[in-house]
């Protein structure tokens, strides 16, 4: 499977055949984050607006989106990329794009097909999902563009996916037996957040069960220690 078109899941990013397009500064940038973030649905030159301007809009507002968006198009048109799918509608514009086509619903897909092979117990084809949808994240949702309010609940939407993703991944590598990534994972994620009780107790088991028993005890005190600590 190729590089998808559009990428969400880290910086902006924009590929055409193995190769990088260049799609404006930052404002072009946003305008097309913005309506990736919604594909095929409206989005009105209002809400435009707020996230390009979000300290008060020029008067030229309207007429610079205008711009951003038949520069975007051309952009697209000339990197070989179909612009017929960027819509002008009644007062705003929509996107519309396949699910091949942007990383954050391949992303959807794959966790939906990594979720079906586990709930139907095929854990080898559920790790293989697992770790497809999780390798497309290259960092933060759009982490190069400058934030915006509007934008707040999809991109918080997509990071509790990711990390919830994440936590799946860990049970199912612990069903089976892949020790080695399994440690080296956990121990990464209670770096970062040293009070999830549930990562002890499976950092514990996976310790205890690959033989390791010794460190499994030295684990679980560590784990009471940071604890009561904290708490």
């Amino acid at each position: 499977m190729g590089e998808p078109t559009f990428g969400l899941l880290g910086p902006l990013r924009v590929w055409a055949e193995g190769v990088p397009v260049r799609i404006g500064g930052p404002k072009p940038r946003a305008a097309l984050a913005t309506l990736l973030l919604q594909p095929g649905r409206f989005v009105s030159v209002d809400v435009l607006t707020e996230v390009l301007w979000p300290g008060g809009a020029p008067p030229s507002a309207v007429a610079n989106v205008r711009t951003y968006v038949r520069n975007l198009r051309r952009a697209l048109s000339a990197a070989g990329i179909s612009a017929a799918g960027l819509r002008t509608e009644p007062s705003g514009y929509a996107i519309d794009v396949a699910p091949d086509d942007v990383d954050m619903l391949l992303f959807e897909r794959h966790l939906d097909r990594a979720r079906a092979a586990r709930d139907r117990g095929d854990d080898v084809a559920a790790l293989h999902g697992y770790e497809t949808a999780l390798g497309l994240w290259r960092g933060g949702v759009l982490q190069d563009v400058p934030a915006s309010v509007i934008w707040d609940p999809g991109v918080t939407r997509l990071e509790e996916l990711r990390a919830t993703a994440v936590d799946e991944c860990l049970g199912v590598r612990l069903r089976l037996r892949d020790y080695a990534l399994l440690l080296a994972e956990l121990r990464s994620r209670l770096t970062e957040d040293p009070l999830r009780e549930d990562l002890w107790r499976m950092l514990v088991r996976a310790l205890h069960d690959s033989g390791r028993t010794t460190e499994a005890r030295s684990a679980y005190a560590e784990a009471e220690r940071v604890l009561a600590a904290e708490l």
